[in-house]
């Protein structure tokens, strides 16, 4: 009967060690994610994204983070660029746009094959992306109001930039 308690307790022994090394690997290679940032895990034959954290295998997936937390986009038009009105009055204006990386694995994954998850987070490279189609929404736009009316009717302005501007931004979302 010795021998048998003996052996069961020397069992009892090597699961708990195993399962001791168990979860101190899976503690290793468990990546979370911080609040704002989402985790691209390209495998073998697939990415997937994750927006809480994951088991990241060193040698079979490489593992990006993109923060997908909201920017500034300002688009500055003043003197000789300023924007023309309907009634041929040149106004300077200073707009800013709020972007963000749209929280969904399709538009992750659609930006991080597109300009790369470190670049997606770069406000130089976001100002490059969007502000030539910002600067057009706004000359759109401008023309359609008086001078008077860019002032007055603030909320009619940044409803007819956003209609212009539209919701295809590649994978971002205007705030």
């Amino acid at each position: 009967m010795d021998t048998i308690a003996t052996g069961a307790g020397v069992l009892i022994a090597v699961l708990l060690l195993v399962l001791l090394g168990l979860v101190i690997i899976v503690s290793r290679l468990f990546r979370k994610v911080e609040q704002g940032k989402a985790l691209i895990i390209s495998k073998v034959r697939k990415v997937d994204v994750t927006f809480t954290g994951a088991i990241v295998l060193p040698v079979l997936h490489k593992a990006e983070v993109m923060d997908i937390s909201v920017k500034t986009i300002e688009i500055s038009r003043m003197g000789k660029d300023g924007l023309i009105c309907r009634d041929n009055i040149r106004a300077d204006i200073r707009i800013t746009f709020f972007v963000r990386v749209n929280k969904t694995v399709e538009d992750v994954i659609k930006v991080a094959q597109a300009i790369g998850a470190e670049r997606a987070s770069d406000q130089a490279t976001l100002q490059e992306l969007f502000n030539a189609k910002f600067s057009e929404a706004l000359k759109t736009v401008g023309k359609h109001l008086d001078f008077e009316d860019l002032y007055t009717k603030r909320a009619e302005f940044r409803d007819r930039i956003i209609s212009v501007i539209g919701t295809d931004l590649n994978g971002y979302i205007l705030e």
